[in-house]
């Protein structure tokens, strides 16, 4: 009986993965599998972030400047549309470079690496 209640929870354990499970309202669950134009992205970004604006899903895509202005940052709906796009100044928080994305909430990095291996 042990051993038939370790294999069941072992089993549990397995074959729950919430890890890639983020819930969206673009109709998938692996936004970076299940989204061609998403997983694209990953080939020339440094960053992917999943966000809700207005009660939708919209993914943020940051690729970032050796220069001194800060990273080029776009906004994109769940069907690949450009929302906005604009450079994130680090030395200034500048407000109103893009609406959109002062009302981000719930932002979730899903995607991440380092372009320039530094």
């Amino acid at each position: 009986m042990r051993y038939l209640l370790l294999i069941l929870l072992l089993g549990l354990g397995l074959s729950c993965n919430k890890k890639d499970v983020i819930p969206n309202t673009c109709g998938v669950k692996r936004p970076l599998k299940d989204l061609s134009w998403l997983k694209a992205k990953t080939q020339t970004v440094e960053s992917i972030s999943q966000a809700r604006y207005q009660d939708q899903t919209v993914y943020v895509t940051v690729t970032s400047s050796r220069g001194i202005a800060g990273p080029f940052v776009t906004i994109y709906s769940c069907d690949g549309t450009k929302l906005c796009d604009f450079m994130l100044v680090r030395i200034y928080n500048q407000p109103g470079l893009c609406e959109i994305y002062s009302q981000l909430t719930d932002e979730k990095v899903i995607f991440e690496q380092n372009l320039y291996n530094w």
